[in-house]
């Protein structure tokens, strides 16, 4: 074994057979942990052109390597085949469950199958077993979280119940917690684990920092966390402000980025009432993961409504682009959607597409009007519910779009609804959307901080989406947080070679062009999945709104620049023109034996 607890567990919901497989040091020196291996697994076990819903996907839960040895590395990588997009989807989310998971001697879980009834996996010192959680159906995730108090949880509420195909994953959400809640948010994860019936994983681990250090230098352990969190306070904990990313919201609308009525506009006067000052001055208490130091989970009260972990895109795509400015309205919109486990960015879109269309006189026999609150939480249930025009929702925008008549409204990359920022005025981001590997996604290349600070040449912006897809692909196999490097002050080189040295102590042997070379592997390992499921340049594209001037600043992405801005970054890559990685890319990075 590289590092102790090497193991990954497997359950399989249809047989109830749960078995140890420890895995080999070649896999996880060429894959690490968190989302390398998560795509190893994903690549190597899910069949193509299955049903995402089916027994036959699977769901992968993985902590990294560096999770308890050194502080912050708490975060939780959940992959499978998405049910919204039908592609590659991993999401990762904060809280107590990696850590958890390391503690209780895995580095991840496999899960397979489908159940007959509702259950819940535990994992204690007594062993791993699948208990019967009938009682738990319907449940919300406050409410999961509460009945297993004493246990780190990982949970759906009843929109993966219900496969609302945007259905989020909760860890650790309750009430009043004492650690900051996580959310692995996108693509609908949420419904995997409610179509094999899994309610909960819940995890109580027990074994101590020491037994997952063995044969780590104590006097250099010590030495790179001092150093670590040195980093961590003076170049980082400047830049976290009030916490949640909220102080991005006053970015976005100075820059003009800020979706607002459906991104037909990109920034509102009203925008200081959602700055982060405001929130600042209702913000009664600020958590964190376990072993950080920075305290980035917000919670807020105004006028007697509270909520835990309010973040910008939530704040962004549910108030702004909704034309919703009152606070208290999004602070129960925001536990609402938590409550129930819904993607926060893909209900923020539907609700601009259908007050957009109602302004439009499109839709007769539903109205819902800009900035109506109530309006709003009602569709909200109708969808978590599958009730009414909730149904047809459910399914996502990409599908909605074509019942509705209105695919020149949505804004989706191969399905997963665009997040909070307007590429006309960052033309990085549109690179980013376009090939993202889970669909239209701002957190595998967030070049939002470079372009709003200089002008970048069409060269440098298709290097810097390559660099940070790669960057970040090997910075969630540790599996570390995006808070850190992306608020850092300073350039976060120095946190990135720091990682890499506790990567060695644990018995990696990496420098840096090694680890990003790493992430290259699964960067391109993930696009192979998508390949394989029928994905080519013509899905690498953006929503038709996009290609069109804005009405209030006359910005555009030209599709003859995009698509030359494309072309480039395949060259970058070493994918053919069509978007497949070639031969030679795939021998170069130790991808060649897998395929």
């Amino acid at each position: 074994m590289i590092y102790p607890g090497q193991i990954l567990l497997r359950v399989d919901m249809s047989s109830g057979k749960i078995e140890e497989e420890e895995l080999s040091d070649s896999i996880v020196e060429k894959f690490i942990g968190g989302k390398g291996l998560a795509t190893y697994f994903l690549y190597r076990e899910v069949k193509p052109k299955i049903d995402p819903l089916s027994p036959e996907n699977r769901l992968f839960v993985f902590s990294g390597p560096l999770a308890f040895v050194y502080p912050t590395f708490t975060r939780t990588v959940v992959a499978s085949k998405s049910p919204l997009t039908g592609l590659y989807c991993d999401s990762n989310a904060g809280g107590s469950f990696a850590i958890e998971l390391r503690r209780a001697g895995y580095i991840g879980i496999a899960i397979e199958g489908k159940s007959d009834s509702m259950k819940c996996l535990e994992i204690t010192r007594e062993g791993s077993r699948l208990v019967d959680c009938e009682h738990l159906r319907g449940k919300t995730t406050y409410e999961v979280g509460e009945y297993f108090k004493d246990y780190s949880v990982l949970t759906i509420g009843p929109a993966g119940e219900n496969l609302v195909k945007f259905a989020n994953i909760q860890i650790d959400l309750r009430e009043n917690p004492v650690t900051r809640p996580g959310v692995a948010g996108r693509g609908g994860l949420g419904a995997v684990m409610g179509s094999k019936n899994l309610k909960a994983v819940v995890v109580k681990g027990w074994l101590r920092v020491d037994e997952l250090s063995k044969g780590v230098d104590k006097g250099l352990q010590k030495e790179l966390i001092n150093k670590y969190l040195k980093i961590l306070m003076e170049d980082v904990a400047p830049g976290i402000g009030v916490g949640g990313n909220l102080p991005v919201l006053r970015v976005a609308a100075e820059s003009k980025i800020l979706p607002v009525k459906n991104f037909q506009q990109g920034s509102h006067e009203k925008w200081p009432e959602l700055a982060d000052d405001a929130w600042g001055r209702i913000t009664v208490k600020r958590i964190a993961c376990p072993t950080c130091p920075l305290k980035c989970g917000t919670t807020v009260v105004e006028n007697g409504s509270s909520t835990e972990r309010i973040e910008y895109e939530t704040v962004a795509l549910n108030g702004s682009n909704l034309l919703i400015f009152d606070r208290k309205s999004l602070i129960k919109i925001n536990t609402i959607l938590n409550a129930l486990g819904m993607d926060s960015i893909t209900m923020g879109n539907i609700g601009a597409v259908l007050m957009e269309l109602s302004e439009k006189g499109v839709l007769e026999e539903y109205k819902l009007q800009w900035g109506d609150v109530e309006g709003y939480v009602k569709l909200i249930y109708e969808v978590a519910y599958r009730r009414g025009i909730g149904e047809l929702l459910a399914e996502g925008l990409a599908k909605a779009s074509k019942t509705l008549k209105a695919e020149d409204t949505v804004l989706h990359v191969k399905g997963l609804e665009i997040p909070a920022y307007d590429p006309r005025g960052v033309v990085g981001m549109a690179l980013a959307y376009a090939t993202a590997d889970r669909g239209g996604d701002h957190l595998r290349a967030w070049t939002v901080a470079a372009e709003v600070s200089s002008k970048l040449t069409m060269e440098e912006l298709v290097n810097l989406t390559k660099y940070l897809q790669d960057r970040n692909a090997a910075l969630w196999s540790l599996v570390a947080c995006d808070n850190i490097p992306g608020n850092s002050v300073k350039p976060p080189d120095e946190i990135i070679r720091t990682y890499i040295e506790m990567l060695n102590t644990i018995g990696f042997n990496y420098d840096l062009d090694k680890f990003l070379k790493t992430g290259e592997r699964i960067y391109n390992l993930s696009r192979l999945f998508n390949v394989r499921e029928g994905v080519n340049r013509k899905d690498d594209s953006l929503p038709p709104r996009f290609h069109q001037r804005r009405e209030d600043t006359g910005w555009m992405v030209a599709k003859e620049d995009f698509e030359k801005m494309l072309d480039a970054y395949y060259a970058e890559r070493g994918w053919d023109s069509n978007g497949v990685p070639l031969k030679e890319t795939l021998e170069r990075i130790g991808l060649s034996s897998l395929i």
